[in-house]
């Protein structure tokens, strides 16, 4: 057996060992890709109406007292967008531009949160994810393997007249071929991400003490941090328990796709001071992929046209798998 015959071998049989944790991990993938759009789709009472982009927001103390015990928010990311407060076990969703109840959701258990944990773990916690780790190593090896198997047959399309078997060799070949570069980036971000979190800001310790004029309120922290940070706009909020003076607000910049944001401004609650900062666009270049990993992982790091291509290459991995059974089980008939 020479080597090409040898990884052809290892190329076949790992994928067919691996194929179904892949199609779940893939198909996961490329719905989470497009989960606000989803998400949009399946609830349309919890979005605004349209409007325009100039459409200036209501205060975020009035949705706040409809929720006074709120834990956290997460800010409109366009207009088309609700203000998002949560408290305990649900989620409340309203209109920024004048605070009316949309309606409400679980905040756990939600078909987002069955396609992360399918995606991340298969519903099975750390073994699960284990299994999941393993085989994002075995697609990093296929997409490999799989360029130098394709260099001696340098399939760039589909022929014309081919039978079945030979149709679903040019798919897979020409699957793998287009999607293999953004494949070993979503690879090896998605393991990165399980293993090299990096340490998130914690909030300086400030005792509380009796103030000797009102609190800060959530609305102007919002302006503060967002005036500390010139170009991000705040997109999360957590709402600190009465012994804790300082706001946590994360703010993303235009290249930023996660929804929460990267950046962190803490707010004093008792005098508006800037009280930390730190901002993904600073840092050593190990910090800046930390907090960027999400984002590229996502297709969230360019927008739109980024987003689709993690969407299609979620979609060539399918192919792939599919083709590759196609071509396993034909050659087992033969």
């Amino acid at each position: 057996m020479n080597f090409r015959r040898a990884l052809l071998w290892a190329h076949r049989w790992a994928g067919v060992l691996a194929g179904a944790v892949i199609l779940v991990v893939a198909f996961t993938g490329g719905a989470l890709v497009f989960e606000p759009t989803i998400q949009r789709w399946l609830r349309p009472d919890l979005c605004p109406q349209t409007s325009t982009p100039k459409t200036k927001r209501a205060p975020i103390t009035i949705a706040l007292g409809k929720v006074p015990r709120a834990q956290g928010i997460r800010l409109p990311r366009d207009e088309t967008d609700a203000l998002v407060l949560f408290a305990g076990p649900q989620a409340f969703h309203f209109d920024p531009k004048d605070g009316t109840l949309l309606g409400t959701r679980p905040r756990m258990g939600g078909w987002e949160q069955t396609m992360m944990k399918l995606h991340v773990n298969l519903l099975q916690g750390p073994t699960g994810g284990t299994v999941v780790v393993v085989a994002t190593c075995i697609t990093l090896g296929l997409a490999l393997t799989g360029l130098w198997l394709w260099w001696p047959l340098r399939i760039f399309g589909f022929r014309k007249g081919a039978n079945f078997r030979r149709f679903n060799l040019d798919l897979h070949s020409v699957a793998g071929l287009y999607s293999s570069v953004f494949l070993l980036i979503l690879g090896i971000t998605g393991l990165t991400l399980r293993y090299l979190h990096g340490e998130h800001p914690q909030p300086p310790q400030v005792p509380f003490t009796q103030p000797v004029q009102p609190l800060l309120s959530v609305d102007e922290a919002v302006r503060l941090a967002e005036a500390a940070l010139p170009g991000a706009r705040a997109a999360s909020v957590e709402m600190p328990p009465p012994q804790r003076p300082v706001f946590r607000i994360q703010l993303a910049f235009p290249e930023d796709g996660s929804p929460a944001g990267r950046s962190v401004a803490f707010i004093s609650r008792l005098d508006g001071g800037v009280l930390g900062l730190h901002s993904s666009r600073e840092g050593t270049l190990m910090e800046k992929y930390q907090m960027a990993q999400l984002s590229i992982h996502t297709g969230g790091i360019g927008g739109a046209a980024t987003r689709w291509l993690a969407f299609l290459t979620c979609v060539a991995l399918l192919l792939q798998v599919l083709s590759g059974y196609v071509l396993w089980l034909k050659r087992k008939s033969s």
